[in-house]
């Protein structure tokens, strides 16, 4: 999608490695300038600069950590700055669980429930009013094949990811009438470093067999998803999930 993009100004949280490092090097591809986030890894985030900027486009860096509300707001405030506005965000920063439902401890429910949640609630509420002010927007929320069937040992995520979706509806009918798109990606597994014990274990070839494609994903193929829902290919898209999942989930 060369130049589906140009001239926009992209925000990818969760974007030194995996999915958003990938959807920040395909924007950059597009035509986009890419504010990358990161919470911790600065190497990361430097690397997925470097591709940004050898696709020949312009980008920057910027730490923050978006549980804290007042740090999602900082770290939109300084992207407008550099940049003079933000076009798009993609919330792709998050953390998978795994373990027995009675042994989540109330606080690593409460951790995951915020980063992969209630950070993409910071986030929009950052970057909303100056879209609304421009009357013009776009938000693409990563959310999870597991949000919408449910998996044994994923309670947190999947309730997150689940919220994630309902989100997604919500804002788009709010803010779809001011001239902003709301829409989530849901992937099923995707090979990336945050999977490699997923992937290499019997549960991950247990849901291997639960793919007619047979194969998992790949994050550049998910990333291809987030591009299509940034472009203006998808004008008509409000609310909607799409399922990069190799056939893992047929709604």
């Amino acid at each position: 999608m060369t130049g589906a993009l140009a001239g926009q100004v992209v925000l990818v949280t969760g974007s030194s490695r995996g999915i958003g490092a990938e959807v920040a090097a395909k924007a950059a591809e597009a035509g986009a300038r890419v504010a990358i986030h990161y919470r911790t890894s600065a190497e990361g985030a430097q690397r997925t600069l470097q591709r940004v900027r050898d696709a020949g486009s312009d980008g920057h860096a910027f730490s923050a950590d978006l549980v804290d509300g007042r740090q999602a707001e900082q770290l939109v405030r300084q992207a407008i700055a550099h940049f003079g506005r933000v076009d798009a965000l993609v919330n792709n920063a998050g953390l998978t669980q795994v373990g027995p439902f009675l042994e989540i401890e109330p606080a690593d429910w409460a951790a995951i429930i915020q980063l992969d949640l209630t950070a993409a609630f910071h986030t929009c509420r950052a970057v909303l009013p100056s879209m609304v002010e421009r009357g013009s927007g776009n938000i693409v929320n990563i959310a999870s094949r597991l949000a919408q069937i449910g998996v044994a040992e994923t309670a947190a995520y999947s309730a997150a990811k689940a919220g994630v979706i309902g989100l997604t509806r919500a804002l788009a009918r709010e803010f779809g009438p001011r001239g902003i798109r709301v829409n989530a990606v849901a992937p099923g597994v995707t090979e990336t470093g945050m999977t490699t014990g997923l992937v290499e274990s019997e549960e991950g070839r247990r849901r291997l067999r639960e793919m007619p494609l047979g194969r998992f994903g790949r994050p550049e193929e998910v990333a291809d998803a987030v591009i299509f829902l940034l472009s203006d290919a998808s004008a008509l898209f409000l609310g909607q999930t799409l399922n990069p999942n190799a056939g893992g989930y047929m709604p």
